[in-house]
């Protein structure tokens, strides 16, 4: 034996020493709690399965996840235990981004969920105007109260005597705003 060979006995004295493991036993491919996808892919089984399940047919396979991830997704969210909620990860240009928010108010879920979108995606414009350029570019129909209207004359200082000319000029600078920000008193 040459010496720098180790002992033939020095695979077995090194897992007795504590925190040393062979190489062999790094390869997590080789348990049978952990199935191949494909190359780079695995499925490991955390509970108390003795194998995880991978069908043959990717087809079903990637609808299968599909189906657990929402799953999951849905108990994740729920958990919360709040009324609204969201929990998001979506791709902007290449990049991925993910953002959560949970709420009993609607209102505020939801404005929270579009300013998060708004503020994702590559513009000049605000929020504010990105999000009303969005609403506008998709052809969604928006209803407002007839009571935005009397805020937003009201920000503006115009009354009902005032015409529409008046109103326009009054928007001109920063654009159609419901709800309009009230002065400040």
């Amino acid at each position: 034996m040459a010496p720098t060979d180790p002992p033939d006995d020095a695979p077995s004295r090194a897992r007795d020493e504590e925190g040393v493991v062979r190489p062999d036993e790094l390869d997590y491919t080789a348990s049978e709690r952990v199935a191949e996808l494909d190359e780079g892919r695995y499925v490991v089984a955390t509970d108390d399965a003795e194998s995880p399940s991978v069908d043959e047919d990717e087809d079903a396979d990637t609808e299968e996840r599909g189906t657990l991830a929402r799953q999951q997704m849905g108990r994740y969210v729920s958990d919360h235990e709040a009324d609204y909620g969201f929990a998001l990860t979506a791709a902007f240009d290449g990049d991925i981004s993910q953002h959560e928010h949970f709420s009993d108010d609607v209102a505020t879920a939801f404005g929270e969920l579009a300013t998060w979108y708004v503020e994702q995606i590559d513009t000049d414009a605000s929020a504010d105007e990105a999000l009303g350029i969005l609403l506008l570019a998709s052809n969604t129909q928006v209803s407002y109260p007839t009571k935005a209207l009397a805020s937003i004359l009201s920000a503006h200082e115009l009354s009902l005597d005032d015409s529409i000319a008046d109103l326009v000029s009054a928007l001109r600078g920063d654009g159609l705003q419901i709800p309009a920000d009230q002065p400040e008193e």
